[in-house]
């Protein structure tokens, strides 16, 4: 199999597990879902110029998309985990948010450059049941206003704005 080809199968189990999540604990698909293919593209690049140096880095990558942050971003101070207590971890992800309506909708591009839509519950009950194969995530509101990334090579998250 060449790596191309392998690199996809990855990126579709990233998408399977997170399907399985959504029908093991019964989640709203109103309140989390997959953003529609024709308009994911357009949240990515969004993000992407948002909050990336994309004058030194034109092509949109998310892997390590937290090297490529424009030096003009505030960052928060870092939140950490040790992997033990990650359901902790990412209910910090709250300290972050400054619209605690519950019904707000945010964007969270996942492994794989898979983007989904969902509200702050539903997308923790997704991230609680991530951490065995998850790389790195960002979450966003839909004014792109601000960016929560976790890196999992530094088991830390941060916000950048």
């Amino acid at each position: 199999m060449n790596n191309k080809t392998e690199q996809q199968k990855i990126r579709y189990e990233y998408r399977n597990e997170i399907e399985n999540i959504i029908k093991k604990y019964d989640i709203d698909r109103k309140a989390f879902h997959e953003v529609d293919k024709f308009y994911y593209k357009k949240v990515q690049r969004n993000i992407y110029y948002t909050f990336c140096n994309y004058q030194k880095y034109p092509a949109i990558q998310f892997a390590y998309m937290w090297t490529r942050l424009r030096d003009n971003l505030k960052t928060s101070k870092l939140i950490t985990t040790d992997w033990s207590d990650w359901n902790t971890y990412i209910d910090k992800i709250n300290q972050f948010i400054p619209d605690k309506n519950p019904s707000t909708q945010y964007y969270l591009i996942m492994d794989g450059d898979w983007v989904y839509e969902g509200t702050i519950t539903e997308i923790k009950k997704v991230l609680y049941e991530m951490p065995a194969f998850m790389q790195d995530f960002y979450l966003s509101p839909k004014d792109y206003s601000w960016l929560i990334i976790h890196c999992e090579d530094g088991a830390c998250m941060f916000q950048v704005c």
